[in-house]
């Protein structure tokens, strides 16, 4: 079966654009985005990865977005987004769990190679998974650069939803009522709790007709 992408390509060529003025608004050449939602906001990039070294690369003068990551989920990036092919960019698999360097080596190198390592540069310094180790490297990587907090500026483009996106928290909404409202009826003298949530889990998961479901996660992917 087909993966089936959330949003057209217009809607993620429509979250650059707000992306790029905002960046310009406050005078970065190139945002680095290692937010797993925001990765996924800016171009669909859907995969169990964060766990390791990734991230997005938006500059004012690219089209869309560079994906950049471990090898094995690179296929993840291929399937899920409408990146091209030379957007799609991986590091070396030898730099995973490396006692020394680090795949922002890489990334690094990349940067240099593009000319855009003399430029001011933002980094969501609060976001998950943007590691201190990962930091480091970048400002040793880059010393003619000019790398700052973005202010987690990707995050605030996200407050304002398009119609798609609205279009998908209703469905939420509704699942969400469904599934209270299974709970409800079920809590009665003498239901045991299990058989409650079993419910409540079936309800969740199955979700409305035409419009599947999930399960209940600490992870939230609001780029989707």
């Amino acid at each position: 079966m087909a993966y089936q992408k959330s949003f057209n390509l217009s809607e993620y060529a429509a979250r650059v654009t707000a992306t790029k003025e905002r960046m310009q608004e406050f005078g970065f050449d190139l945002i680095i985005c290692q937010d797993p939602a925001n990765m996924c906001y800016l171009s669909g990039f859907d995969g169990w990865s964060f766990y390791t070294p990734q991230c997005l690369l938006l500059h004012l003068d690219e089209d869309m977005p560079i994906w950049f990551g471990r090898a094995q989920d690179a296929k993840s990036a291929r399937i899920t987004t409408d990146l091209p092919v030379e957007n799609i960019i991986s590091f070396s698999e030898s730099l995973v769990h490396h006692p020394t360097q680090h795949p922002f080596d890489e990334l690094c190198q990349l940067i240099v190679e593009r000319g855009w390592d003399k430029l001011l540069i933002g980094v969501a310094l609060d976001a998950h998974y943007y590691t201190a180790r990962a930091h480091r490297h970048l400002l040793n990587g880059l010393p003619g650069a000019t790398i700052v907090d973005n202010g987690e500026l990707v995050n605030w483009i996200r407050l304002t939803k398009s119609e798609a996106e609205i279009g998908y928290m209703r469905e939420a909404g509704q699942i969400c009522t469904q599934a209270m409202k299974r709970a409800i009826d079920l809590m009665k003298p003498g239901v045991a709790q299990n058989q409650i949530i079993a419910a409540v889990y079936e309800s969740q998961i199955l979700g409305l007709p035409g419009k599947f479901g999930d399960y209940s996660s600490l992870l939230i992917d609001p780029g989707r």
